[in-house]
């Protein structure tokens, strides 16, 4: 699953630098936003699994960021960290 999220990362630096050096469709656009909330989760399930927390990783956390990027991994974060 590691190296799932890790070509999604990869994916996502790829779009990054073509949105820099052209300008980007929508598609381009929604396709960042969605990716960064993903590998966003990614990220910070990391970062938390150092204090042994996690924020489980099935297919409604991963809709969820999707529609509300990155914003949606800190209040799924935060949700964790309150024990809801």
């Amino acid at each position: 699953m590691t190296f799932v999220f890790l070509g999604l990362f990869i994916l996502l630096l790829a779009l990054i630098v073509i949105a820099s050096l052209r300008k980007p469709n929508k598609l381009i656009k929604l396709t960042i936003h969605i990716l960064g909330g993903v590998v966003g989760l990614w990220v910070v399930n990391l970062l938390l699994g150092v204090f042994s927390l996690e924020v489980p990783i099935n297919v409604f956390t991963i809709c969820l960021v999707a529609l509300l990027g990155f914003p949606g991994v800190v209040v799924l974060t935060v949700l964790q960290l309150m024990g809801i």
